[in-house]
């Protein structure tokens, strides 16, 4: 009999000494010490968007475009071009293209030879190499933009300028949205899934 009380007495005893642990802790006190993290959206682009006029497309002709990427801080002819490639893919694929081809802007005092058609060339459109926008820009003092031509044969005008220099910029390429079966022989054609697969972990839009 005297073990049964001293097992009740002992039972209540640590019933009133969680019942004060309880009391002490206010309710949600438990979950308020470790906020939850709000989950990344499922649907987040891939690619971040483009600040208002960064990027813009003018309707040339019936599948015609005139791209343009512009920004004010330069980081690489690289990352500036590829961007603009990918939004070209983007852009043809947003109109039903499957290619697109991309228009060189040449004039007569261009010394850098057009590449030829070659139909032993790399496929699915990985001749980044052959997608070379023309080059508006200002430097630190200057009140007019310059502009540069890769089909020149003159040096990128970025090459031996500090970045932080270059107050504005401006990439511009014209291209044709494409239906049907790729070209493959085409130098200058681009299969817009497969510029978009290759391109869409590597670029963002510039600012």
């Amino acid at each position: 009999m005297k073990r049964i009380i001293g097992i009740t007495f002992g039972a209540a005893a640590f019933c009133a000494l969680a019942g004060s642990s309880f009391a002490a802790d206010p309710p949600g006190a438990q979950a308020s010490a470790t906020p939850a993290q709000p989950a990344p959206a499922a649907d987040a682009p891939m690619v971040p968007p483009a600040k208002p006029g960064v990027f813009t497309a003018t309707k040339k002709g019936a599948t015609g475009y005139h791209l343009v990427v512009a920004g004010h801080k330069f980081t690489s002819r690289d990352d500036i071009e590829k961007y603009l490639a990918w939004r070209a893919a983007d852009l043809t694929m947003a109109d039903k293209g499957t290619w697109f081809t991309f228009t060189q802007a040449r004039t007569k005092a261009d010394t850098v030879p057009p590449p030829k058609r070659d139909p032993a060339a790399p496929r699915h459109s990985f001749q980044m190499a052959n997608f070379q926008p023309v080059w508006r820009y200002k430097t630190k003092g200057a009140a007019d933009w310059k502009s540069w031509s890769p089909y020149a044969g003159t040096a990128f005008f970025a090459d031996g300028v500090k970045a932080e220099d270059i107050t504005d910029f401006e990439a511009s390429a014209d291209i044709v949205v494409r239906k049907g079966v790729m070209d493959d022989a085409d130098p200058l054609g681009y299969e817009a899934g497969a510029v978009s697969d290759l391109l869409i972990n590597q670029v963002s839009p510039p600012v």
